[in-house]
C-alpha cells in the first residue's frame, strides 16, 4: 500500500513541480494523472455474514478541485448483483449513480463503475461514494478506518466507513467500529487545480534586483483545506421539516428494516433447506423452532402429544424400539441413527445424525478429531445435518484453542454445548477459577446471565472458520448433576425460563433440555415423562415453566427467525431487537454485570412510539417524547419482550 502510494504520488510531482515553479499554466501533456485511495488494498473480511439488503460508501474529500469519473468498490465472490453505485454531496444530495451489467462483473475484487460523465468536486468539500450490496455478502473490516486514509489529494477520514440498510438510493450516513466497506473513487485533479493564482512573470534578467511582485499560495498539503463535517446522524427524507419527530399519541412507526447493522447469523429458518430431509420435513418453515428433548422414551401416541404440548419437537437418544410411525403420526423429529428397521432413507422425519456426546472430555484433541471425522464420512450423503455436544471445555481456556475451534466447526451443521451454572458446584468453589473466554464472574455466575454468556463463546468459536452454523443450547430441567456427586441444587421455575430466554437474547437457534435428574432428592430418568404419568412428582413446577416459556418461543419463532440488529438499549441490559411483520420486538433482561432493578431503554431513531405493549403481561408502557421508556426487572432471571407496533 504504501509503495503503491508513492508511486501514484511520483506521478502527480511533475504537474505540481511545474505549477510551483513557473506563472503560466501548466501544458496540457503535465495533467495529473487519476488518483484513488485505496489502491489495490485487499480486505481482511472478504465475505461479511450479513445477508441484508445494504448500502456502503465512504466519505472523502480532496484537496483540490477534479472530478470524480468512476466508484469502485472489493466485491467478494458472494457479494451478487447488481451493484448500483451513487456519488453523493456532504449533505446527501445524489450527484451522480450508475450501475454495471451483472455479466460484466468480475467474480471478485476491485470493481470500478463509470459514471455517466465525470462529476467536478470543489476542494475541501465533503462527498461520499457508496455501492449497494442487495443481498448483502460485503467487505467489511472493522477498525479499518480507525484512521484517515490520505492518497494524493484525496482523504477518507477517520470513521468514514458509512452505511444504510434498505433496497438502495437512502444516503449512507451510519458507522460502526470505524469500519472500512472498501468503496472508493476514480479522481483526477483538475487542470491547473493544484496550481497557485497565476501571477505575470517577470521579464528575465541575468540577475534579478527584486523580487515576483506577488507570493505563489500555500502549496496543497494533501489533506483537506477544511476538517470534513460530521455526517448527518439520519439520512434525509422527504418529509416536510414539520413532521412531528415523536409519532402522535397511541401510534408507532417501526420501518421494515431498521437502519442499524446486522448479528452475523446462518440464516435462520432457510439455512435448513440444504439439508434434504430437514427442509421436506419443514424446518425450513419461519414456524418452527427447534426445542430437544435428550434422552426422551415414547411409546405411544398419547406420549408424543404430552411432549409436543410441553413444546418438545425434536428427539435425541431413545428406545431402539421405538417405531418411526410415532415420529411421523405426531409430527416429532428424529437425531440419531437408525433405531430398528422401521426408518428408512425416505424417512422425513429422521432429520439429523447425531454424531457423538462430550468427545472433547473423552479422547485426546487427535483422537477425537479422527473419531468425529469418522462418523462424519459414515453419514456422508444421507441428506441430513450432523449434530454434537461438547464439554464446557471447548469456551475455556483449558484447552489449547485450535483444538477447540476446530470440534465446534469441523464436522457439525448444529453444535452445542452443556454447561449448568444454576446447579453444578463450579460457582461456589474458592477460589474461584474464570477460565472463560467470554468472561464470568463469581459474583453473577449462579445467573441466567451466564447461560447467555455461554451461547457468546459458543458462537465466537463457531465464527472463527468465517461461516456459521446453528448454535443450540443445553438447558437443565432439574439439575445437571453430576450422578453420584454432590447434590447443589435445582433449578427453579424461575431460573429455567430465564436460562432459556438469556441464551435466546443471546442467538440460540435451537434448545436441548437435559430431561435427566441425577442427583439430590428429586431424581429421574425420564422428567417429562414422569410429571405426566405422577402427578405428585416433584419436577412438575419446572416441567410447567418449560411448557410455559416454550409456549413463547412456539408463538414467536417467525420473530426469532429473523436477524437480529446490533443495538444497545442501555446500560445493565442484555436485548436482543427484532423486527417483523411491521412490528419490532425488544426482548429483554439485566446483564451478567449489575443487579436486578429499574432499567432505561432508548428507543432507536428508525422506531418512533408512544408506548410498547409487554407480550404475555397485559400491560403497556409509556415512551416519552425522547424515546425512552423505563421497567422493572425485580430478579436475575426476570425477563421481558416488549412489541411495537
Amino acid at each position: 500500500m504504501a509503495i503503491a502510494g508513492v508511486s501514484t504520488l511520483a506521478l502527480l510531482l511533475p504537474a505540481f513541480a511545474v505549477a510551483a515553479t513557473i506563472s503560466a499554466p501548466a501544458p496540457a501533456s503535465a495533467k495529473a494523472s487519476s488518483v484513488t485511495i485505496l489502491s489495490s488494498v485487499t480486505p481482511r473480511t472478504v465475505t461479511d455474514p450479513d445477508r441484508v439488503s445494504v448500502e456502503l460508501g465512504a466519505r472523502f474529500s480532496s484537496s483540490v478541485d477534479g472530478k470524480v469519473s468512476a466508484i469502485r468498490f472489493y466485491k467478494g465472490p458472494q457479494n451478487t448483483g447488481p451493484h448500483p453505485v451513487t456519488l453523493w454531496s456532504g449533505a446527501g444530495k445524489k450527484l451522480s449513480s450508475a450501475v454495471m451489467e451483472p455479466s460484466k462483473e468480475s467474480k471478485s475484487g476491485w470493481l470500478t463503475v463509470s459514471l455517466s460523465s465525470p462529476v467536478a468536486i470543489k476542494k475541501g468539500q465533503n462527498y461520499v461514494a457508496s455501492y449497494v450490496a442487495p443481498h448483502g455478502a460485503y467487505s467489511a473490516d472493522e477498525q479499518g478506518l480507525s484512521k484517515a486514509k490520505t492518497h494524493g489529494p484525496l482523504t477518507i477520514p477517520s470513521a468514514g466507513g458509512v452505511y444504510a440498510y434498505g433496497n438502495g438510493g437512502r444516503f449512507p450516513t451510519n458507522t460502526y467500529k470505524n469500519s472500512n466497506y472498501y468503496v472508493d473513487v476514480v479522481f483526477t485533479p483538475g487542470s491547473g487545480t493544484a496550481t497557485p493564482t497565476p501571477v505575470t512573470a517577470p521579464k528575465p534578467t541575468t540577475a534579478p534586483t527584486t523580487a515576483p511582485t506577488t507570493a505563489p499560495t500555500t502549496a496543497p498539503t494533501g489533506t483537506p483545506s477544511t476538517a470534513p463535517t460530521t455526517a448527518p446522524t439520519t439520512a434525509p427524507t422527504t418529509a416536510p421539516t414539520g413532521t412531528p419527530t415523536t409519532a402522535p399519541a397511541g401510534a408507532s412507526s417501526v420501518p421494515g428494516t431498521l437502519n442499524l447493522p446486522r448479528i452475523p447469523w446462518e440464516g435462520g429458518s432457510a439455512y435448513w433447506k440444504q439439508f434434504p430431509k430437514a427442509n421436506a420435513a419443514g424446518w425450513s418453515d419461519p414456524s418452527f423452532f427447534p426445542i430437544v428433548a435428550w434422552y426422551d422414551g415414547m411409546s405411544t401416541n398419547a406420549e408424543a402429544q404430552y411432549d409436543k404440548k410441553v413444546g418438545i419437537n425434536t428427539y435425541i437418544g431413545m428406545d431402539a424400539s421405538t417405531p418411526y410411525s410415532l415420529f411421523k403420526d405426531n409430527n416429532q423429529f428424529w437425531i440419531g441413527g437408525k433405531l430398528n428397521s422401521s426408518f428408512t432413507d425416505s424417512s422425513t422425519n429422521w432429520v439429523g445424525n447425531f454424531l457423538d456426546d462430550e468427545v472433547d472430555g473423552r479422547f485426546t484433541p487427535a483422537e477425537g478429531r479422527k473419531h468425529l471425522q469418522a462418523l462424519v464420512d459414515a453419514s456422508k450423503g444421507n441428506g441430513r445435518f450432523n449434530y454434537a455436544n461438547f464439554t464446557q471445555m471447548v469456551m475455556s481456556g483449558d484447552m489449547n484453542q485450535a483444538d477447540a475451534q476446530a470440534y465446534v466447526n469441523n464436522y457439525t451443521d448444529a453444535v452445542s454445548l452443556d454447561m449448568y451454572w444454576y446447579t453444578v458446584p463450579f460457582c461456589s468453589w474458592t477460589p474461584f477459577r474464570q477460565n472463560y473466554i467470554t468472561p464470568v464472574t463469581q459474583a453473577n455466575c449462579r445467573t441466567a446471565s451466564s447461560y447467555g454468556k455461554t451461547m457468546a463463546s459458543l458462537r465466537k468459536q463457531d465464527a472463527a472458520d468465517g461461516k456459521l452454523q446453528s448454535p443450540w443450547q443445553f438447558v437443565e430441567l432439574m439439575n445437571g448433576g453430576p450422578g453420584g456427586g454432590p447434590f447443589t441444587a435445582n433449578v427453579t421455575p424461575a431460573q429455567l425460563k430465564g436460562s432459556v430466554m438469556d441464551s435466546i437474547i443471546n442467538e440460540a437457534r435451537g434448545l436441548v433440555y437435559f430431561n435427566q435428574s441425577l442427583s439430590g432428592p428429586c431424581q429421574s430418568s425420564n422428567i417429562i415423562r414422569q410429571s405426566q404419568v405422577t402427578p405428585s412428582f416433584c419436577g412438575n413446577a419446572q416441567v410447567a415453566a418449560a411448557t410455559q416459556v416454550n409456549a413463547q418461543i412456539r408463538a414467536l419463532a417467525p420473530v426469532l427467525n429473523t436477524q437480529s440488529y446490533k443495538y444497545s438499549f442501555g446500560t445493565g441490559l442484555d436485548t436482543m431487537l427484532k423486527t417483523y411483520n411491521g412490528a419490532a420486538y425488544i426482548f429483554a433482561m439485566v446483564d451478567g454485570n449489575s443487579s436486578p432493578g429499574g432499567r432505561t431503554f432508548q428507543l432507536p431513531a428508525d422506531i418512533k412510539a408512544s408506548s410498547v405493549q409487554v407480550v404475555d403481561e397485559n400491560r403497556t408502557i409509556s415512551v416519552d417524547a425522547k424515546g425512552k421508556f423505563t421497567d422493572s426487572f425485580p430478579s436475575e432471571s426476570s425477563y421481558h419482550i416488549y412489541k411495537i407496533g
